[in-house]
């Protein structure tokens, strides 16, 4: 999710201002609820998982961790997928104008990924050493310290999921960032705490050098990662730009907490609410290299930022319901559905097409299981760039009420 804040949340110091025209004060779910759910339970996950982390030569420890990969694939069917599937019915069920107004990220962009893997899927086996334009490309970016292997191939078919891994790489950083900055918003919203246009400015940046900061880090050795078999290079950017990029994340922390925090305390008496707080803290945790635990990171910190983004998709599609008919069997539908399509988008269908042509004994990759995981993963960044603007109606009526 990523929220584009257009307009000023109203100005008061008046903690009766936050509640809504029922005497409540205003959450996505519950006031509780949501310290859990935008970050709080992230936090402490994540602290369990550092203080036992030297212990981990007991078995009743270890095998708590080794489970993980298990119980985070299984929970994928509940949170993570649901997450990504329930972007599309919010961007697509919002009628014929809204997507033509947003042609691009709702048409262009999955026709193009289309073409992108139907081009892979037609040409997988031509060697790229038979594209001049890629070796051109190769020799460039050695010059300026790249990682040719990045466009080495040797295949096409490689060569063009090495190119898609390397794009959801590069956006998911910017979509993690976005919505935290969302999740803060909001939340300066609903508890009326002033921000001028300058302070936004300020915490948004420093969300977004967490983004810089990880994939410098990720990208400072040119390594080979994997993913279901198939193998793929990251680029091997300048190693001064780990040192760059660390010294502007401490500086956004810094301005963060004097020019926003500090300030509106001093000059209006308001302090943040944790709720507000909350989010801003777990990205620093979840992504920074320096608080990086190993299975938290690859395998929970999807979990919780798929359990932020739902709390957001509860609160629209609660009040949206409340509108209708028989919401409580609505709800169960629509959660069902998800779930269902999830598990159909991510697992069963690309699985059953890769059996069925035999795509993994053909190029030693299971082609349509990465095709349709890249193609969720990317497009999503895309559709939650057009959903979650203040502005927008929809926002304004269903979330914002």
């Amino acid at each position: 999710m990523s929220v584009t804040l257009t307009t000023l949340p109203p100005q008061s110091p008046s903690i009766d201002a936050t509640r809504d025209s029922s005497g409540r004060r205003q959450a996505l779910t519950t006031r509780f609820g949501d310290f859990w759910l935008l970050g709080g339970a992230s936090l402490l996950v994540w602290l369990v998982m550092i203080s036992v982390q030297g212990f981990r030569s007991a078995w009743a420890i270890d095998q708590h961790f080794k489970n993980l990969t298990i119980t985070t694939a299984s929970l994928s069917l509940l949170v993570n997928y649901p997450h990504f599937l329930i972007s599309y019915k919010l961007a697509y069920t919002r009628g014929r104008s809204f997507i033509s107004t947003h042609w691009w990220q709702l048409i262009a962009v999955p026709i193009l990924m289309v073409v992108t893997f139907a081009w892979a899927f037609a040409r997988y086996d031509v060697p790229v050493s038979q594209l001049p334009l890629v070796s051109l490309v190769q020799r460039a970016i050695s010059g300026f310290g790249g990682n040719a292997n990045v466009f080495s191939g040797p295949r096409l078919g490689d060569l063009l999921f090495a190119i898609a891994f390397n794009v959801m790489l590069f956006t998911v950083g910017w979509h993690y960032t976005k919505q935290v900055f969302g999740c803060m918003m909001v939340y300066a919203y609903f508890d009326k705490y002033p921000l001028s246009k300058t302070q936004r400015t300020i915490t948004k940046y420093a969300l977004l050098s967490i983004w810089w900061l990880n994939f410098a880090y990720g990208n400072s050795k040119g390594v080979q990662n994997n993913f279901s078999q198939f193998k793929y290079y990251s680029f091997d950017l300048p190693d001064l730009l780990v040192p760059i990029t660390e010294a502007i994340v401490v500086i956004g922390i810094a301005l963060v907490a004097y020019e926003v925090f500090w300030k509106n305390y001093k000059e209006r008496g308001r302090a943040p609410g944790v709720n507000m707080v909350v989010p801003f803290v777990a990205l620093y945790i979840w992504w920074l290299p320096i608080t990086r635990q190993f299975e938290f990171y690859f395998l929970l910190t999807p979990l919780f930022h798929s359990l932020q983004y739902l709390a957001f998709v509860y609160k629209m599609e609660d009040t949206r319901l409340r509108t209708l008919d028989h919401p409580e069997i609505r709800g169960t539908v629509l959660t069902v559905g998800i779930v269902l399509a999830g598990w159909m988008a991510f697992e069963f269908l690309p699985n059953e097409i890769d059996t069925a042509l035999g795509t993994f004994n053909s190029w030693q990759m299971f082609f349509f299981f990465t095709a349709a995981m890249l193609f969720i993963n990317i497009h999503h960044y895309f559709i939650d760039n057009v959903l979650w603007r203040f502005r927008d109606p929809e926002v304004q009526k269903y979330l914002l009420a």
